[in-house]
């Protein structure tokens, strides 16, 4: 969701120096392609007596601009654009926990449809879609599909003030959930600037130049899957037919580097501590189990590659879902 509200903004800013040549221009040849390669890791720690829990996730993401329109109105004194993106995501954690019998990896993949509406007099609409699987790997029984779908306005308030107001709504395990979309960004200094987008991030940024970024950022992660119950031979017939899945949560706070090493990379690293964690254990609907993991380390690092020659990247899409 943030990186699709930062590149909202930045396609309005680039309509607004666009030459005026024609009523209408393609804009497919202004994003690269790209791909996105993350690593997260997390170390174990003993939640309860006998029960670890640690992870190791691995996640690639595909970003493909599909469709591009600016349309210029000199007697409305109007600029309006348009772009389409494709994404595809496929991701692998590596679980550490006795929570599972033998089933360690937990798989997921997703393709969605993001679709940016800019106006020079109202302001930057965004649109996405993203539908996938998560997987147990050992048993196709525990597939489980998702969605989330979210729309937001970005009202433009100056060149460095904007306001971002939407909903989204996401569905997995049989259960549709709305959730309320706030966010700010605001240009504090010649190098700092604040940007939030609720309940997802926030962060504080310092722009050294032009290629480093420094930020201290917060964010809110989560994730569920279906696994194999290290109790599977004691359930009953009844109990058998209803998934068993993990559910984990966290909110990561930490220290964040973002640097562009020329135009075609962009790589990242970030360093800090998760707290507020919840671990629960479902069958069906039913929590079997729940526990309060301590504050725990976390680390990531990442890096963005776009393909082409086209002016604009794509690092600002793609998702990890």
């Amino acid at each position: 969701m943030k990186k699709i509200c930062f590149l909202c903004l930045f396609l309005t800013l680039l309509l607004l120096n666009t030459t005026i040549v024609a009523q209408s221009l393609s804009l497919n040849w202004l994003f690269k392609p790209g791909m996105r390669f993350n690593t997260s890791f997390m170390p174990k720690q003993k939640v309860q007596d006998t029960i670890n829990f640690g992870m190791l996730h691995f996640n690639t993401s595909l970003i493909i601009p599909v469709k591009g329109k600016a349309e210029a109105s000199l007697s409305e004194f109007n600029i309006k654009g348009s772009q389409t993106f494709v994404t595809a995501n496929l991701g692998t954690r590596f679980l550490q926990t006795q929570l599972t019998s033998y089933q360690k990896l937990a798989h997921n993949f997703s393709v969605g449809v993001t679709h940016i509406q800019a106006d020079m007099k109202n302001g930057v609409w965004f649109y996405t879609v993203n539908i996938g699987l998560v997987e147990s790997p050992e048993t196709f029984d525990k597939i489980s599909p998702f969605f989330i779908g979210a729309a937001a306005k970005v009202v433009l308030k100056g060149l460095n003030t904007h306001n971002i107001y939407g909903i989204g709504i996401t569905y997995s395990y049989d259960r549709f959930i709305p959730i309320p979309l706030f966010g700010i960004n605001r240009k504090l200094s010649d190098n700092w600037k604040f940007s939030m987008i609720l309940p997802a991030y926030a962060e504080l940024i310092y722009s050294k130049n032009e290629n480093l970024q420094l930020s201290f950022r917060t964010d809110f992660s989560t994730f569920r899957t279906g696994i194999i119950p290290v109790n599977e031979r004691n359930l009953t017939p009844a109990q058998l037919k209803e998934k068993t899945s993990l559910q984990y949560r966290d909110v990561r706070l930490g220290f964040s580097m973002r640097y562009d090493a020329g135009s075609k990379a962009r790589l990242f690293a970030q360093a800090g501590v998760a707290g507020f964690r919840s671990l629960k254990v479902f069958q069906g609907e039913t929590i079997v189990s729940s526990y309060i993991p301590p504050i725990a380390p976390f680390f990531n690092i990442g890096v963005h590659i776009n393909f082409g020659n086209a002016p604009l990247g794509s690092q600002l899409f793609g998702n990890e879902f």
